[in-house]
């Protein structure tokens, strides 16, 4: 059995080789920025509209889920209610309406989680010509969206949430 290396331990290698390559990269000062992607989405108006969209999106799934429990109970309550050859075939009818009410809420969180993940990739693709701005006007060699890609990383003293926040606000406008 061969071991995995994770994706974000070969970025690291990678860029520590770099830099011992290089060596007037590696003497030259490094500007290292942090960007945290919820607070582009909770303080922009783009993350807003989005925030907007799923909810508008997990209302729907939800109300097909409340209609599918509702239909269910109402199966439940004929089954109980029936008696012999009635009830058997109630019960199975019940039976098939649960896994089919099991099946749909789990897909209406499998499809919720999808479109959290394309809505969140779309305004972080339109905060990316910012951060780029952003790294080549500021001197920054490397802006990270994900602190955990390195293992360590001093958000207070490299976040530059703000200045990206203030920025695509401007350009949204």
């Amino acid at each position: 059995m061969t071991a995995r290396i994770p994706f974000s331990s070969i970025s690291l290698v990678v860029v520590l080789v770099a830099s011992l390559c290089l060596p007037a990269l590696a003497s030259a000062e490094q500007k290292i920025g942090y960007v945290n992607p919820q607070r582009i989405v909770n303080e922009t108006r783009l993350g807003q509209t989005a925030k907007a969209d799923l909810a508008r999106y997990m209302a729907e799934k939800d109300r097909a889920a409340k209609q599918s429990a509702a239909q269910l109970t109402a199966l439940r309550k004929e089954a109980d209610a029936a008696t012999g050859a009635d009830r058997t075939r109630r019960e199975e009818q019940l039976r098939r309406k649960t896994e089919q009410h099991e099946a749909l809420l789990a897909e209406n969180n499998r499809d919720i989680r999808a479109e959290e993940t394309r809505l969140l990739r779309f305004v972080m693709r339109q905060a990316d010509a910012v951060l780029e701005s952003i790294g080549k006007k500021g001197g920054y060699s490397l802006i990270l969206i994900d602190p955990n890609v390195v293992g360590y990383v001093d958000k207070a003293s490299v976040d530059i949430t703000d200045r990206v926040v203030r920025e695509l606000e401007t350009r949204s406008k």
